[in-house]
């Protein structure tokens, strides 16, 4: 099996990252653990914001474009009792206060309603850690993470669009009745 060599690129539609200095290390996985990279990679290739960053000894982890990295495989999901379905995985960023690379780290992707955390929930759970050597749970966390900041991003584009508008409705406004 060939393990092609493909270089960290910024570019959307590329949620799979292999670092070169890590095919060294995939020539030396097993035929499962490789298939299930590729069904990461064909999986992931639309996602904008998060990614599955394959490392030096064939680590995952998981990074988006600011702090937050995860080692891959250590995400453990909390029943919602609100919109909030909580998470925990492993911090694989820099040292930041008090956290540290190995240190547990808490945070939550917001939903529309407890239902669809709820869902997102069973979703996640039923794709064991353990299971597809964790990549599946990775996939399915990466693209819920992905998908919360595109909304967000749809959210402050929506703000700053009616910010826009209404200054360029107070300025037509003025425009046509100004005081003397």
């Amino acid at each position: 099996m060939q393990v092609n060599n493909v270089h960290q690129s910024p570019n959307f539609g590329m949620a799979l990252k292999i670092k070169p200095s890590a095919v060294d290390a995939l020539k030396n996985l097993s035929r499962g653990e490789i298939e299930q990279l590729q069904k990461a990679g064909e999986a992931l290739k639309d996602t904008k914001y998060w990614h599955m960053v394959i490392g030096e000894n064939g680590d995952r982890t998981i990074v988006s474009p600011w702090a937050n990295k995860y080692a891959g495989g250590s995400f453990e999901v909390t029943q919602p009792t609100d919109e909030f379905l909580k998470f925990k995985a492993t911090w694989a960023g820099s040292p930041s206060g008090n956290l540290k690379p190995g240190d547990r780290y808490s945070s939550c992707i917001k939903f529309a309603n407890r239902k669809a955390a709820e869902k997102a929930y069973a979703d996640i759970s039923q794709s064991s850690s353990y299971a597809g050597y964790g990549v599946d749970r990775d996939i399915k966390m990466i693209k819920y993470l992905d998908a919360r900041e595109i909304e967000k991003t749809a959210e402050e584009n929506a703000k700053r669009a009616e910010a826009k508008a209404i200054s360029n409705m107070v300025d037509d406004l003025f425009a046509k009745y100004p005081a003397q």
